[in-house]
C-alpha cells in the first residue's frame, strides 16, 4: 500500500499527480470550481456563433455547405451538458480544448477555401502580432486546463498562424520578439508554477482532511459518535455538570469459569463479539458506553446528550440485551465456542443487569495527560450494586423503585417486587424490582 506522500507525488514534467487517483480527485474539486464559467463560456459561444455564422453568410453573399458547420459546432458545445458527470469531472479540460480546438479549424478552413472573400471582410495578417498574446493570455489563464493540454493547445494553435504570419512584412524584430517568444515563455513558465502550485495545495489539504477523519473514525471507535463529536467541538474540554440520568451495569454470569481454559485469543474474540453485539443494541436505545471493565459494561442514558424517558430506554434496552445474549448463545452452540462453558456444567451463558436513576456528576474525569468521559455519584454506586442483587433473588434485570415508578404501564405492569437490600451507608432498605 502506498504512502501519502508517494500518493501525493507530481511529475515534474507533466505537472500531474503521478497516482491517477490523486490526479482524479484533484480535476474533481477543480471541476467544482470552474463548472460555472466553463459552462458560461459554452453557452457564450454558442450564441455568439449565431453571429458568425450570419456574419459569414454575408460575405459569401449566399448559402453555401460550410455554413452547415455552425449548427453542428452549436449542437456539440450544448452537448457538454450532457455528457456524464464523472467524465466532466475527469476530461473537462481536454473535452474543453477540443471543442475549441475543432471550430478554430474550422474557421482556418473556412479561410482556406474562401481566401479573396476573407480578405475582402478586412482580414489584415499583420493583425495577428496582436491577437496572438491576448489568444496566449486566454489559453494559459483563463482556459481551465492543466500544464500539459494548454501546451499542446498553444502548439496548435501557433502551428495554424503560421501561413499567416509569414505574410507579414516590414515588422521590426522587436516586435517579433515582444510579440512572440517573451509572452509565450512568461506565461508557461507562469501556467507550470500555478499548475504544481495548486496540486501541491491540494496535496496539502487532502493529508490535513485525511488525518481529521483518521483522528475522528479514532475518537468514535473510542469515545462513540456523539461523545466524539462533542469532544471536537469543545476541543477537548468537557466540564462537569450535574445530569438526572439512567445508569445501567451488566455482567457476565460466570464468567471467570467460561474464560478460564480459554487462550487469551480465544477470550479477547469472544468478548469483542460479545461487545459489539451489545454495543449495537445499546446505540439503538441511544445509550452511551462508558466503561469496560472485564466483561463489565457501564452505560449512561441521558449524557452526554440529553435523553427524555431514559429510565423506560434503559429498561427496554435491558431486554432487547436479554434477547441478543439467546442469539449469541445459539450461533457460539453453532461454531462450538459453547464447549468452553457446556464442559464445565453452564449450560449456556447469562447476564446480570443493575438500572437506577439519578443524579450523577458528569464530565471528564483524569489527569492532564489522560481523561475519561464518566458519571459520579451515588447514582451509580446504587446502580452497580443493583446488579448484584440478581445472585441474591435469582434475577437477570433489577432496578431501582426510582426506576419502577418512571415506567410506561406495559413496562410497569410486566415488572415485580424482588424484595429489598440494604445499601452501604443507607438505613432505610431499597426496594429491588425485576422484569
Amino acid at each position: 500500500m502506498q504512502n501519502f506522500s508517494e500518493l501525493a507525488r507530481i511529475d515534474r514534467y507533466t505537472c500531474k499527480f503521478e497516482n491517477p487517483v490523486m490526479e482524479d480527485r484533484f480535476m474533481g474539486e477543480k471541476w467544482e470550481r470552474v463548472k460555472k464559467p466553463v459552462s458560461f463560456a459554452l453557452i457564450f459561444f454558442a450564441i455568439i456563433f449565431n453571429f458568425d455564422a450570419y456574419n459569414v453568410y454575408k460575405m459569401l453573399g449566399e448559402f453555401r455547405p460550410i455554413l452547415l458547420g455552425y449548427p453542428v459546432f452549436i449542437f456539440l458545445f450544448l452537448s457538454f451538458f450532457k455528457l456524464p458527470e464523472n467524465l466532466k469531472k475527469r476530461k473537462f479540460d481536454i473535452i474543453f480544448a477540443a471543442l475549441f480546438m475543432s471550430y478554430h479549424f474550422f474557421q482556418i478552413l473556412q479561410m482556406v477555401m474562401y481566401p479573396d472573400v476573407m480578405a475582402e471582410g478586412g482580414f489584415n495578417p499583420n493583425d495577428m502580432l496582436a491577437f496572438i498574446p491576448t489568444l496566449l493570455l486566454f489559453i494559459y489563464i483563463l482556459f481551465p486546463g492543466n500544464f500539459v493540454t494548454s501546451i499542446i493547445m498553444t502548439f496548435l494553435f501557433l502551428l495554424t498562424f503560421v501561413p499567416m504570419l509569414l505574410q507579414i512584412q516590414d515588422v521590426h524584430i522587436s516586435v517579433w520578439i515582444f510579440a512572440l517568444p517573451i509572452p509565450l515563455i512568461l506565461l508557461t513558465y507562469n501556467k507550470y508554477n500555478v499548475e504544481y502550485r495548486s496540486r501541491s495545495d491540494f496535496a496539502k489539504s487532502v493529508s490535513i482532511d485525511e488525518t481529521k477523519n483518521l483522528m475522528q473514525k479514532t475518537l468514535k471507535r473510542y469515545f462513540g459518535d456523539v461523545l466524539s463529536e462533542k469532544m471536537l467541538n469543545e476541543g477537548g474540554e468537557l466540564d462537569g455538570e450535574n445530569r438526572w440520568v439512567t445508569i445501567l451495569f451488566t455482567d457476565l454470569s460466570s464468567y471467570s469459569t467460561i474464560t478460564e481454559n480459554m487462550s487469551p485469543e480465544v477470550a479477547l474474540e469472544f468478548l469483542n463479539e460479545y461487545f459489539t453485539a451489545m454495543h449495537e443494541v445499546i446505540a439503538e436505545f441511544d445509550g452511551h458506553i462508558l466503561n469496560y471493565i472485564g466483561d463489565s459494561i457501564m452505560v449512561v442514558f441521558g449524557a452526554p446528550e440529553k435523553l427524555k424517558n431514559h429510565e423506560n430506554q434503559a429498561v427496554n434496552c435491558s431486554l432487547k440485551m436479554k434477547e441478543q445474549l439467546k442469539e449469541l448463545n445459539n450461533a457460539w452452540d453453532e461454531n462450538e465456542t459453547s464447549r468452553y462453558w457446556k464442559n464445565h456444567g453452564i449450560e449456556s451463558i447469562t447476564m446480570r443487569i443493575g438500572i437506577h436513576t439519578g443524579s450523577v456528576i458528569a464530565g471528564n474525569l483524569g489527569s492532564k495527560e489522560m481523561l475519561q468521559y464518566s458519571t459520579i455519584g451515588d447514582t451509580v454506586n446504587v446502580a452497580a450494586r443493583l446488579e448484584q442483587a440478581n445472585k441474591d433473588f435469582n434475577t437477570e434485570i433489577s432496578f431501582s423503585h426510582e426506576i419502577y415508578t418512571a415506567l410506561t404501564k406495559e413496562l410497569y405492569d410486566k415488572s415485580n417486587l424482588s424484595g429489598e437490600i440494604t445499601l452501604k451507608g443507607r438505613t432505610v432498605p431499597t426496594k429491588v424490582y425485576s422484569i
